[in-house]
């Protein structure tokens, strides 16, 4: 190798340091310091410390992640994500505390937009924390996600569950997804077939 293939592989492996390692080593101090409850020098020290050990010696796959980020669409997503997991909180304890109690819940297979795992995750993550639904089962290569929904009598219910969903993706996408992910909101849905 000569020396300017060096440099320019030790330019390249600087620029990956700066945009994954840094700040993966960031995040896993401030973690440190919450962990403790401290914010001394020597906390934060030995939260570096303990960063650099596990990020160089248990080093992970790169993820690739998105360099596009809206504020915009991340507050309207914050939002009514927060108005869903309110109002299906109140939903649930409604059920729960109801003389009838819970008749019928169904499973529903739900067919996504994103082929990217880290948005399909984060999408995931967001539809299993909004109360009242549950994520039982997850297949990325056909972009699928198997719900436990509570509290499904009418066909109605179980639509709005699956509208919810596709929304909270739709609004992840928006928020931090790649082009190609918005571009994906665009194209048609695939067949369901079991």
């Amino acid at each position: 190798m000569d020396a300017r293939t060096r440099r320019i592989a030790n330019a390249r492996r600087i620029a990956v340091a700066w945009r994954y390692d840094v700040p993966l080593v960031l995040g896993l101090t401030v973690l440190w310091a919450l962990l403790w409850g401290s914010w001394t020098p020597l906390t934060l020290l030995c939260g570096v410390v303990v960063a650099l050990l596990v990020t160089q010696a248990l080093p992970l796959p790169a993820v690739p992640l998105s360099t596009r980020f809206s504020p915009l669409h991340s507050l309207r997503f914050l939002l009514v994500w927060a108005g869903l997991v309110v109002a299906a909180s109140f939903r649930v304890a409604w059920v729960a505390f109801r003389p009838r109690g819970v008749r019928r819940s169904s499973i529903v297979l739900v067919q996504l937009h994103t082929t990217s795992e880290m948005t399909f995750t984060l999408a995931t993550l967001a539809v299993s924390l909004v109360p009242g639904s549950y994520v039982a089962d997850v297949d990325l290569r056909r972009r699928r996600l198997l719900l436990h929904v509570l509290d499904t009598e009418r066909r109605e219910q179980v639509d709005q569950a699956v509208r919810e969903t596709r929304t909270i993706e739709a609004m992840v996408i928006r928020a931090l997804g790649s082009h190609q992910d918005v571009s994906e909101l665009a194209d048609p849905l695939p067949e369901v077939v079991r």
